[in-house]
């Protein structure tokens, strides 16, 4: 269901029939103006989503032997949304959002991360890269967070919520860039989870005893 509606979205993204509303809700938030403080913090919480430091964050899952069947699930669905976009993005060829003057002066050497690996994607939008990743970093680290305590499980999907939230405040991102960004995150990291058996514990000793 969740693929067939990423579907629908794609092919009314492609062909500009969501133009006017993405134009619309656009325009209406740029019509806030915040202060520079909570434009801060709207920086902030959209460098959660940037690539480099979720798979830094999953490197660290992969080190820890407890979690290191969840990390190395993460650090693939990261990596294969990541490729996936960049490739995406041409196809589809929603142009970016014009430059928002919303954006901060940021302190030196800190620079937002560009929603694509591959310099030909970086003129167009859908689906936003960032929301997908953080989604399924949501996705998979909940589902193991499930089977501990549903409730800080569920508290995670607060996260995907503010960076797109963030993104569409700082003008980085259209209100379908970020649906479709959410819907793709869900498809690959479900995909990986099932294919991988995220919930199967990664046991060490099956390894101990084939080398003997």
């Amino acid at each position: 269901m969740i693929l067939v509606i990423f579907i629908i979205i794609t092919i009314l993204v492609h062909f500009r029939f969501l133009q006017s509303i993405d134009y619309f809700v656009f325009n209406a938030v740029d019509r806030f103006n915040p202060d520079q403080y909570l434009l801060y913090s709207f920086v902030i919480i959209s460098s959660f989503g940037e690539v480099v430091n979720l798979i830094f964050v999953s490197i660290i899952f992969t080190i820890i032997r407890r979690t290191r069947k969840m990390g190395m699930i993460l650090l693939i669905t990261i990596m294969s949304i990541t490729i996936l976009v960049s490739y995406m993005k041409p196809l589809v060829a929603q142009p970016k959002p014009p430059e928002s003057q919303k954006i901060p002066a940021l302190p030196q050497g800190f620079q937002l991360e560009s929603d694509s690996l591959l310099t030909q994607a970086r003129s167009f939008s859908y689906p936003s890269n960032h929301t997908a990743c953080i989604t399924a970093f949501v996705y998979i680290v909940g589902t193991i967070l499930h089977q501990k305590t549903r409730k800080y499980s569920y508290f995670l999907w607060v996260l995907p919520l503010m960076v797109m939230a963030s993104s569409l405040f700082l003008g980085l991102n259209y209100l379908s860039d970020l649906i479709g960004g959410l819907l793709l995150g869900l498809i690959i990291s479900i995909t990986t989870s099932n294919i991988l058996k995220l919930e199967v514990p990664f046991m060490m000793n099956r390894f101990k005893n084939t080398r003997q």
